[in-house]
């Protein structure tokens, strides 16, 4: 199926090959992030439990819970963010490349 002479132009665009491009750059980028944060957070945990384990007067939790909590609403905004991009530029670049395809 994937020999199909519709499929080899599609490969074969540059609009697919820019997207294909935007689209990993943003999900590596986007993925890094998360990954070196979660890295940062079990490395503060392994290393120094004493500074997470500060409580300020900030609704009585300690670093380490409000750290958490930063973390994983920090992971929904990015995917937020990728939804977003993806439902507006990436959907716009396909729906390009669709029409001149089928053109």
């Amino acid at each position: 199926m994937s020999s199909h002479p519709i499929y080899q132009s599609i490969r074969e665009n540059p609009r697919y090959r820019s997207l294909v491009q935007r689209r990993s750059r943003l999900t590596f980028c986007l993925s890094a992030i998360v990954l070196s944060l979660y890295g940062l957070f079990v490395a503060a945990v392994s290393w120094h439990p004493e500074v997470l384990t500060y409580a300020p007067q900030l609704v009585g939790l300690t670093l380490g819970i409000w750290s958490a909590l930063i973390l994983i609403i920090g992971s929904w905004l990015l995917t937020g963010f990728y939804v977003l991009r993806a439902n507006n530029a990436f959907d716009q670049m396909t729906l390009a490349l669709l029409s001149e395809i089928k053109a």
